[in-house]
């Protein structure tokens, strides 16, 4: 019999980011806790802002095989290489 799945670590960005200095933060976070993903939902709908967050935040989960969603993105996910979606009004956006 398999052993039961323990609880795992989901963290939430801020809705507001300074890419240069988060990543080094959210790196300092992973390396010392065990985490299974991050969510990057930043209060912002600009494109470009959050792709530029996704690029930072992508480069540091994926190296620490680190799972990264967006919030409410769903064609960003797949264009940005992210591991999913976090769908806020569950699948009612989704066609």
């Amino acid at each position: 019999m398999d052993a039961p799945e323990e609880p795992q670590i989901y963290l939430i960005t801020p809705p507001e980011i300074e890419l240069a200095r988060f990543p080094a933060v959210l790196a300092s976070v992973l390396d010392a806790h065990p985490v299974a993903c991050v969510r990057l939902a930043l209060s912002t709908r600009d494109e470009d802002r959050l792709s530029r967050a996704a690029d930072a935040l992508r480069e540091v989960t994926h190296a620490r095989d680190v799972a990264l969603v967006i919030s409410d993105h769903t064609l960003l996910a797949e264009r940005l290489g992210l591991d999913g979606v976090h769908l806020g009004d569950a699948a009612r956006s989704v066609r």
